[in-house]
């Protein structure tokens, strides 16, 4: 499983989104029809984005050639669109992410995003808070997957991301839990 993890606004509060959106300001809305691409596989990531609403996810195919969801992005709790590593390296990404369902989002790209930390010590420090974050919640993600059983994902996931279970399809959450559709199903149904 993907060990990187989308950025928690939520966690921290929904002021560094506003804060964000700030410096985004400027940048034209972009509607993405569902199952529309923002990033490809094997794209170098030059541009880091904002859902405004909408849902939008994260895949990356495993060694078995198996595609497998490693994100979620939703509002306000997960709004920050980039597959870290490759945005920060400049190396392809090694994964996708598309809308869910229709979806409007903000943008900006490599070049304009490095412009904007260079004269704001504001947006440095915000960065480097979304990367701990980021860090941390990698880490959870790493734990989760490795000493929970697969009925405790199931009851995690529900009770951190409720909404979630009627907009996205079964086998979509189970592929995120590393488990099968099957077993996240008979498990969802004796909660």
């Amino acid at each position: 499983m993907s060990q990187m993890s989308a950025y928690s606004i939520h966690e921290t509060d929904n002021s560094t989104l506003a804060l964000l959106m700030e410096y985004f300001s400027k940048q034209e809305r972009v509607s993405l029809k569902k199952g529309e691409t923002f990033l490809a596989y094997d794209e170098p990531n030059q541009k880091l984005g904002i859902l405004l609403k909408g849902l939008m996810y994260a895949t990356y195919v495993a060694e078995s050639g198996q595609e497998w969801i490693s994100r979620f992005f939703y509002t306000p709790d997960n709004a920050v669109l980039s597959s870290h590593d490759s945005f920060l390296s400049g190396e392809n990404s090694t994964e996708a992410i598309r809308a869910y369902e229709d979806s409007e989002i903000i943008f900006i790209s490599k070049p304009e995003f490095e412009k904007l930390l260079e004269n704001s010590s504001e947006l440095q420090s915000l960065v480097r808070r979304m990367a701990e974050e980021s860090y941390v919640n990698a880490l959870k993600r790493v734990h989760m997957l490795q000493s929970l059983t697969a009925s405790q994902r199931v009851k995690q996931f529900v009770k951190e991301h409720r909404d979630l279970v009627s907009r996205v399809q079964r086998q979509h959450i189970a592929s995120y839990l590393g488990i099968h559709r099957n077993i996240f199903t008979r498990i969802l149904n004796k909660i």
